[in-house]
C-alpha cells in the first residue's frame, strides 16, 4: 500500500480506537428541538444506502458516521505545540515541536431510524467549518459478545462545507460491498477491494425529513442557500461509481402485487423489477434514492411505497410521481387494495399505523395503530405484524399471537388469540404463505393456507440443522394445481451419499397429513432463498448471496439470470478511482510542499 493511503489508514485505525476506549473527545451532534440551534452551528443531514442485506452476523447497520473538522488543523496544531513548549519551558526540559501530539475535532453523526427501513438518515449540529467523513462505525455488544466494523472513507465522498444556521444536505452516501460480507474474512481484512464507499450524484432532497423530525429547529433555519459536497477532481469518477451501484441495487423485497398481472422485486436506491405473466423483467428507477417497501393497483394505477413517508404512482405516459401522504417519520411497508379502498400500512419507530383512503393525495383515514414488538427480548421470539384480506375483502392484522378484526361500524378492533408468524405474505389470489416462529432460532415451519387463515397446512421438510439459514427463512410457492413449492435436502434416487438441495413439489394434503414430496433439480449454489411472490406459473425465482437473482421454468434442470450484479465492473471502476485518487494526493502533497 502506498504511503498516502498507509497514513489515512493510520488516522483510521487512531480513530476507531479512540472511539471504543474514549480516548479523546467526539463531539455529539444531537438536536434537542427544544433548544435553539447553537450560535455558529448548521445542520447537517446524510442518506447512507448499504447495497447489500447486511453488514455482518451481528451488524445491520452502521451506528455512527465519524467525521473530522479539516479547515482549523493548523490551528489546533500550533495550540498544541504551544501548549507544550510553556509546559517543556517551566519544567525546564527540551522541546520538539516534531513530536508534539494533537488531536482534530471528531464529530459523531447517529443514525435516526423514525421513517426509514433498510436506509439510515443521520442528522446533526455542527460548527461552521469544512469536514471529510473519515469512517463509517458500528459496535454491537449483548453482554456475552463484543463485535465492531469500520470502513474508510476520506477521499472517497469528499469535503463538506457546514454554515451559521444553514442545512448542509450531503444527499445519499453509498456503501458497496465488492466481496461477499457473509464470509468472515470480509471484515478481518484491510484490503480497499473488499468495498468502496461513494456518493450518488442526484441530490436526495433531506430537507423534509428534517422539518417533520425537528420542527422547530427547521424554522430557524435560512434556508435560502442549502450547502453540499465541494467539487473537486474526483467528482465526476465518484458520480459513476455511484450510477453503477445504482445499476445494481440489491432487492430482496418480493411483491404479489394485488389487482395485476405483474409481480415486483422492490430493492435500494428507487429500483423495482417488475416480472410480467412470462417471467420477463422490465426494470424502472423511481425518483428517490431510498429503498422500495410495497406496491399495490389501485383504480388501474400502480401505487409504490417507499421510506421517509414517500409514495410513487407512474403516469400513462410512464412517468414517475411523487407524492407524500403521510409523514416523513414514517415508512410505508405494505399497501393493498380491495377494489373500493386502497390501504396502507408504515411503521415508524415504536408502531405501525394502518390507513385507508379513497384518492392517493388526500382524506386518508388512520383506522389502527399498534405497538410495535422486538423480534425476541432474549427469552421468548415473538412473531411480527402483517395485513391480509379475507374472502370479503376485509383487512385484518395479525400482531404477534393476536388476529386483529376491524369493526367498520365501531371503528374499532377485536382482538382474538392466533398463530405467530416471522415472515407473511398473501398472493395476489388470495392465498396465505407463512412462516412460523420457533423458540429455537426464530424460523419454524412453512405454513400455507387456502381459506384466508382459518386452517393451515405445514411444509414439512428436511434442512441441514445449521447450514441452510437462507433457505430455513424462505417463504414456500404456489403453482396451478394447488401444488406447493419449497426447498429441502434429499439424496437422489435414494442413494447413499449427502443429502443435497433440491426443488421439492407435492400436491396440498388435508391438514396434518405428511406431504409426498417429489425431488426436482438441484438449486444454485448460493443462490437457495425461494422468491415465492415472483412465481408466475411455473417460472421459479431464487435470491443469490450477493443479490443476484436466478430463475428455472423446468424446477431447476436450467437456470437463467433474471437480475445480475455486476460485481466485476464495479471493480474496474473503483481501481480506476482509486489510481486517479492516489494522483490527486500526490499533487496536492507536492502543491503543500511548494507552498512551505
Amino acid at each position: 500500500m502506498k504511503q498516502t493511503l498507509a497514513n489515512a489508514f493510520l488516522i483510521v485505525l487512531i480513530s476507531i480506537f479512540m472511539v471504543g476506549c474514549q480516548t479523546t473527545t467526539i463531539h455529539n451532534t444531537r438536536i434537542n428541538d427544544n433548544q435553539p440551534l447553537k450560535a455558529g452551528h448548521g445542520v447537517v443531514a446524510l442518506e447512507l444506502v448499504n447495497n447489500t442485506d447486511r453488514l455482518a452476523g451481528y451488524h445491520k447497520n452502521w451506528g455512527e458516521v465519524i467525521i473530522i473538522r479539516i479547515d482549523n488543523e493548523e490551528e489546533r496544531k500550533q495550540a498544541a505545540i504551544q501548549k507544550a513548549k510553556d509546559k517543556a519551558k517551566k519544567n525546564g526540559k527540551k522541546f520538539d515541536p516534531e513530536k508534539v501530539e494533537w488531536e482534530h475535532d471528531y464529530y459523531s453523526l447517529r443514525a435516526n431510524s423514525k421513517g426509514t427501513v433498510d436506509s439510515q438518515v443521520f442528522v446533526g449540529t455542527m460548527p461552521e467549518g469544512d469536514y471529510i467523513i473519515s469512517v463509517l462505525y458500528s459496535f454491537y455488544s449483548d453482554g456475552n459478545v463484543s463485535s465492531w466494523i469500520n470502513m474508510p472513507v476520506f477521499q472517497s465522498a469528499g469535503v463538506f462545507n457546514v454554515k451559521n444556521t444553514q442545512l448542509t444536505n450531503l444527499g445519499t452516501l453509498v456503501f458497496q460491498p465488492l466481496l461477499n460480507t457473509k464470509k468472515a474474512s470480509f471484515w478481518s481484512t484491510s484490503t480497499e477491494q473488499r468495498a468502496y464507499v461513494t456518493r450518488l450524484e442526484e441530490s436526495t432532497d433531506l430537507a423534509p425529513f428534517v422539518n417533520h423530525h425537528y420542527q422547530n429547529l427547521y424554522s430557524s433555519l435560512d434556508l435560502s442557500t442549502v450547502n453540499s459536497w465541494k467539487a473537486d477532481p474526483l467528482s465526476k469518477l465518484r458520480s459513476q461509481l455511484g450510477l453503477l451501484s445504482r445499476k445494481n441495487a440489491y432487492g430482496d423485497k418480493a411483491i404479489s402485487i394485488q389487482g395485476s398481472d405483474n409481480n415486483m422485486l422492490a430493492a435500494r436506491f428507487g429500483q423495482l423489477h417488475l416480472i410480467d405473466s412470462q417471467g420477463n423483467l422490465i426494470t424502472e428507477t423511481l425518483p428517490t434514492a431510498s429503498q422500495i417497501t410495497a406496491s399495490t393497483q389501485y383504480k388501474d394505477t400502480l401505487l409504490v411505497g417507499s421510506e421517509r413517508g414517500l409514495l410513487f404512482t407512474q403516469s400513462l405516459a410512464g412517468q414517475w410521481q411523487q407524492h407524500q401522504p403521510i409523514s416523513a417519520t414514517e415508512a410505508f411497508v405494505w399497501l393493498g387494495s380491495n377494489g373500493n379502498f386502497g390501504y396502507a400500512l408504515s411503521s415508524s419507530e415504536k408502531q405501525h399505523t394502518l390507513y385507508r383512503f379513497a384518492e392517493i393525495d388526500k382524506g386518508w383515514q388512520k383506522i389502527g395503530s399498534f405497538k410495535k414488538k422486538d423480534g425476541n427480548n432474549w427469552l421468548v421470539q415473538n412473531g411480527g405484524l402483517f395485513v391480509f384480506f379475507d374472502e370479503t375483502g376485509q383487512p385484518k392484522v395479525i400482531n404477534d399471537n393476536k388476529l386483529l378484526t376491524y369493526n367498520e361500524a365501531s371503528g374499532q378492533w377485536k382482538s382474538s388469540k392466533y398463530q405467530s408468524f416471522k415472515k407473511f405474505s398473501q398472493l395476489k389470489s388470495g392465498e396465505l404463505i407463512a412462516l412460523e416462529v420457533s423458540q429455537w432460532d426464530g424460523y419454524g415451519d412453512q405454513v400455507v393456507s387456502m381459506d384466508y387463515g382459518k386452517t393451515w397446512h405445514t411444509v414439512d421438510r428436511s434442512l441441514s440443522l445449521l447450514g441452510d439459514r437462507k433457505t430455513d427463512a424462505s417463504l414456500p410457492a404456489l403453482i396451478p394445481g394447488s401444488r406447493v413449492i419449497s426447498v429441502g435436502r434429499i439424496k437422489e434416487n435414494k442413494k447413499k451419499g449427502k443429502k443435497k438441495l433440491r426443488i421439492i413439489s407435492a400436491p396440498l394434503n388435508k391438514q396434518g397429513k405428511n406431504f409426498t414430496w417429489q425431488a426436482h433439480g438441484e438449486v444454485k449454489p448460493n443462490c437457495t432463498a425461494l422468491l415465492p411472490e415472483l412465481t408466475q406459473i411455473e417460472t421459479l425465482f431464487f435470491l443469490c448471496d450477493q443479490g443476484q437473482v436466478v430463475k428455472t421454468s423446468d424446477y431447476g434442470v436450467t437456470w437463467s439470470s433474471a437480475v445480475d450484479i455486476d460485481i466485476a465492473r464495479m471493480q474496474s471502476q473503483y481501481e480506476a478511482f482509486l489510481d486517479a485518487r492516489e494522483t490527486d494526493l500526490a499533487k496536492n502533497a507536492e502543491d503543500k510542499s511548494t507552498t512551505n
